[in-house]
C-alpha cells in the first residue's frame, strides 16, 4: 500500500474510532440525562436532540466502515490488478479480519435501518440497541492486535472490547454532553441541572477510565512479553508512552472539572458554563490526539516483531 493510501487508511480508521466512541457515549448520555433532568419539557428536548445526533452518526459511520473494506481490498492489489469477486471473497468475506468486518457492517446497517424506520429505536436504552452496539464494538476488536496470536481464545478481544467501552463511556459521553447537553443547559436557571449532569458524569468517567486503564495495561504487558523495559525500544512502545502522557493530561483536566468547575456550577456562577466548555474542549482535543496515536498503534509492529 502506498504512503498516500496508508494515510487515507489511518484517517478512515480514526473516523471509525470517533464514531464508535460517540455511539457508546450517546447510549451513556441518554441514561445520564434521564437520571438528572427532571423537567419534562427539557428532558423531551434533550431526548429529541440525542435522537437526531444518533441518527446522523450511523450513516457516516457505515460509509467509513465500507471505505475501510475498500482500502483493505486495494492493499492486496499489485499494479495493473483489478478487483474480482474472488479477491473480494478472499479479502473481505473470509478470515478473521473479513468476518469481523462483515459482522460490524451488518450490525451497523441493521441499526441504521431501525433508525430510518423508527427514529427513537437506537437512542433509548432498550436491549436491541445495546446488543447492536456491543456487536459493532466486537467486530472492531477482530481487526487489530487483539485478534492476533498473542492471545489464547477471545481474551484479547474481550480486553479490547472493555477498552473501547471504557473510553466511550468516558470521552464519548463527555463529547455528547458538550454537543447535545451543554447548549440546552448553560442558562443560569438550568445551572443546577447542569451541575447534576457533570457531577454524575464524573462517576461515569471514573468507571470508564478504570476500564480503559486496566484493559490497556493488561494488553501492554502481554504485547511486551511481560518486560516493560523493551517498550521504549520499539515504535509501538514509544507510541504507547505518548498515549499514556495524553491520558494523564485528560485525567488532570477531568479532576479539574470535578473539583473546580462543578462546585462553581453548583454555586450558580454565571461564567462557569463557559469555563466548563473550554475545559471539555481541551480534554477532548487531548482525547483526539490519543485517538490518532491509537490508529498508528493498531498497524505498528509489536515489541519483538519485525
Amino acid at each position: 500500500m502506498s504512503s498516500g493510501l496508508l494515510v487515507l487508511y489511518a484517517v478512515v480508521r480514526g473516523l471509525i474510532y470517533v464514531g464508535l466512541l460517540l455511539l457508546v457515549g450517546s447510549r451513556a448520555a441518554g441514561a445520564l440525562f434521564a437520571r438528572q433532568v427532571h423537567d419534562a419539557e427539557l428532558a423531551d428536548l434533550l431526548r429529541r436532540r440525542l435522537t437526531r445526533f444518533s441518527s446522523w452518526l450511523l450513516a457516516p459511520l457505515l460509509v467509513a466502515m465500507m471505505a475501510r473494506g475498500v482500502l483493505q481490498l486495494v492493499s492486496f492489489l499489485d499494479p495493473g490488478d483489478v478487483i474480482t469477486f474472488r479477491l473480494v471473497q478472499s479479502g473481505l468475506l473470509s478470515g478473521s479480519w473479513g468476518h469481523a468486518w462483515a459482522l460490524q457492517i451488518a450490525a451497523t446497517a441493521v441499526g441504521l435501518a431501525l433508525v430510518t424506520r423508527r427514529r427513537d429505536t437506537m437512542t433509548t436504552l432498550n436491549p436491541l440497541a445495546m446488543i447492536l452496539v456491543a456487536i459493532i464494538l466486537w467486530g472492531q476488536t477482530g481487526m487489530g492486535h487483539a485478534a492476533g496470536d498473542n492471545w489464547h481464545g477471545p481474551l484479547g478481544r474481550l480486553l479490547d472490547l472493555a477498552h473501547l467501552a471504557g473510553v466511550g463511556i468516558w470521552l464519548g459521553t463527555l463529547a455528547v454532553v458538550l454537543l447535545v447537553g451543554l447548549p440546552l443547559l448553560h442558562a443560569e436557571s438550568r445551572l443546577p441541572t447542569l451541575a447534576g449532569v457533570v457531577r454524575t458524569f464524573s462517576v461515569y468517567a471514573r468507571v470508564g477510565a478504570v476500564l480503559a486503564v486496566i484493559s490497556g495495561t493488561t494488553a501492554a504487558l502481554v504485547y511486551s512479553g511481560g518486560s516493560l523495559t523493551i517498550i521504549p525500544a520499539s515504535t509501538w512502545g514509544r507510541l504507547l508512552l505518548l498515549k499514556l502522557v495524553g491520558m494523564l493530561g485528560v485525567l488532570a483536566l477531568g479532576w479539574y472539572n470535578w473539583r473546580v468547575v462543578t462546585p462553581a456550577l453548583e454555586g450558580r456562577q454565571v461564567s462557569s458554563p463557559g469555563t466548563l466548555r473550554r475545559a471539555i474542549r481541551v480534554e477532548l482535543a487531548l482525547g483526539l490526539v490519543m485517538l490518532a496515536i491509537t490508529t498508528m498503534l493498531v498497524v505498528s509492529s509489536l515489541p519483538g516483531e519485525g
